[in-house]
């Protein structure tokens, strides 16, 4: 198990190196659309490493350069959620969810990912709140 876990630590790192590498190149090319793509890529690797805040920073800059894209709004609400910021995560959503189309494809996909993130802080909550009486 242990062999295997390096195995994909090696393998996030390769992946990492390579989303880097288009990073620069969408950017030598004036590639917007492209280099949005990455960036989001990149700030899932920084997520996945529990890089929180690096991720957030990445996310904070894509929102800067294009607030209408909700995107980053669902992810900065979920790591806020993981960090135990509620307010902050509130915050977040309620912007994803005054950009996000309706009818986007991907909407209900969202949602119910939202909603999920939802119930387990609400469970880290009370768990929290259990252990302390």
């Amino acid at each position: 198990m242990v062999a295997s876990q390096e195995d994909s630590i090696e393998e996030l790192k390769e992946i990492k190196k390579k989303v880097e590498e288009g990073i620069e190149m969408c950017e030598k090319e004036s590639k917007k659309s492209e280099l949005r793509d990455f960036m989001l890529l990149l700030a899932q690797i920084l997520v996945t490493e529990s890089k929180y805040e690096d991720a957030l920073k990445v996310y904070k800059e894509l929102v800067k350069e294009e607030p209408k894209d909700f995107r980053p709004y669902l992810y900065q609400g979920i790591i806020h959620t993981l960090l135990r910021k509620k307010d902050e995560a509130d915050k977040c959503f309620k912007e994803y969810r005054r950009l996000v189309p309706q009818g986007h494809p991907y909407a209900r996909y969202f949602d119910d990912n939202l909603i999920a993130t939802k119930l387990f802080s609400q469970k880290v909550e009370s768990e929290r709140y259990g252990s302390k009486n």
